[in-house]
């Protein structure tokens, strides 16, 4: 295991808590050989854990559920795969009790599940369970595996609740944790960390990357709270992916901007139920700074972009993001808007929205948003140490893009 130092421009911060308090959730309370749930009405992040002298522990989960376990659990499905972005901060074998795992991990980071498989070639043949959001996971799919424990998100949570799919789980005798690094990245991020660390034996690993954690948001939001000025800021979701225009609200990356001293439009023109705006629409907001999410969507064969999206992640290259980070502005428009002529158009890798990463959108939105005042910022550079130092695979790839400031990518 690589020991976990301090890295990056920031030098030592003083890392601070955050405290969480986080309602009771109606999880289920079924016992099995190796656990049983209780609720609770609060949970506090680093504290998510107590472990008895027999080996049995207690955790708390994203949703302030208890969980007491007998002993560590040992078959673990993970019900959206994309957690393996986590697990990988904590074991050098991301998969390792690991006997299931959602199949969008293979859908939307493919190159990270390469790396994974690199790692651990027997994965290649770990089954995977379906997409619970889509309705296409059974009860009798999970039963299968034997899991000592389903790792679910919140978003999940909400899905199988309104599905009836919970209540299943639950008359099944099945244990499930929730974890969250999209609702609320910077509130659950190290809440979800522990707990995942709890699980796997590796509490003190987790508390270290929540130090770690910590201590850079800390840094960041302290400089921020220096200025005043809110540039309006909009963050171009999947474009290529998903028909334009798809935006972030109040929730991951969107929190992140208004963390890093941006004005998030999005919250300002989504409806209660909706997550897109029309082209015509983003050209009359006319944000200051315009930020998209690339990923590796030219990967499927059978995809055809609406427009022409920005190649990033681990399969990615500096070059290559920079051949197609133009590939949104193809929208019909888009040269109109004065980020895309003053030197104000970013992206960013996609899938940062939803692992614990997402700190390195942070520090990214910082310095895009204001850059005087985070010149010293240098997020590839640090992405890049942060392997060296946390992560049991190289870094390859790119995950940032400043076309006016390439060589920074």
């Amino acid at each position: 295991m690589k020991l976990p130092h301090r890295i990056g421009v920031f030098g030592v911060a003083i890392a601070t808590a955050l405290g969480l308090t986080a309602c009771a959730d109606n999880g289920g309370d079924a016992d099995t050989t190796h656990a049983s749930t209780s609720e609770t009405a609060s949970a506090q992040s680093g504290t998510s854990q107590t472990r008895a002298t027999d080996g049995a522990v207690t955790v708390t989960d994203a949703a302030g559920r208890t969980l007491q376990f007998n002993e560590l659990p040992e078959r673990i499905v993970l019900a959206e795969g994309r957690a393996a972005y986590a697990t990988a901060l904590l074991q050098d074998e991301p998969l390792h009790n690991v006997v299931a795992y959602g199949q969008d991990l293979e859908k939307a980071a493919g190159a990270f599940r390469d790396k994974l498989f690199e790692l651990q070639p027997e994965a290649k043949d770990m089954p995977t369970i379906g997409m619970i959001q889509k309705g296409d996971v059974t009860v009798e799919n999970l039963l299968a595996q034997k899991p000592d424990v389903v790792i679910m998100t919140l978003d999940q949570k909400k899905a199988v609740e309104e599905s009836g799919f919970l209540s299943d789980m639950d008359a099944a005798g099945l244990k499930y944790a929730f974890i969250d690094f999209r609702q609320k990245p910077l509130e659950n991020t190290t809440v979800s960390m522990q707990l995942l660390g709890d699980l796997l034996g590796q509490s003190e690993r987790a508390e270290e990357y929540n130090e770690f954690y910590n201590a850079k948001v800390k840094e960041i939001t302290d400089r921020v709270a220096e200025t005043t000025d809110r540039p309006d800021v909009l963050i171009w979701m999947a474009p290529g992916f998903n028909d334009c225009c798809a935006v972030a609200g109040d929730a991951n990356l969107g929190t992140l901007v208004t963390a890093a001293g941006g004005h998030n439009l999005g919250p300002e023109v989504l409806g209660a139920d909706s997550t897109t705006i029309t082209a015509e629409k983003l050209i009359e907001l006319n944000p200051d700074k315009l930020i998209v999410t690339g990923g590796e969507w030219a990967r499927d064969p059978n995809r055809t972009d609406a427009v022409r999206h920005v190649e990033l992640g681990y399969q990615s290259s500096p070059e290559l993001a920079l051949q197609t980070c133009d590939g949104p502005l193809s929208q019909a428009g888009m040269d109109q808007l004065d980020a895309t002529k003053t030197g104000n158009y970013f992206a960013v890798y996609h899938q940062f929205y939803d692992n614990p990463y997402n700190v390195f959108a942070l520090e990214a939105f910082a310095k895009w948003i204001h850059p005087e005042q985070f010149a010293d910022l240098n997020p590839t550079q640090d992405f890049k140490d942060f392997h060296k130092e946390w992560l049991p695979f190289e870094y390859s790839g790119a995950f940032f893009i400043d076309p006016a400031n390439p060589e920074e990518s």
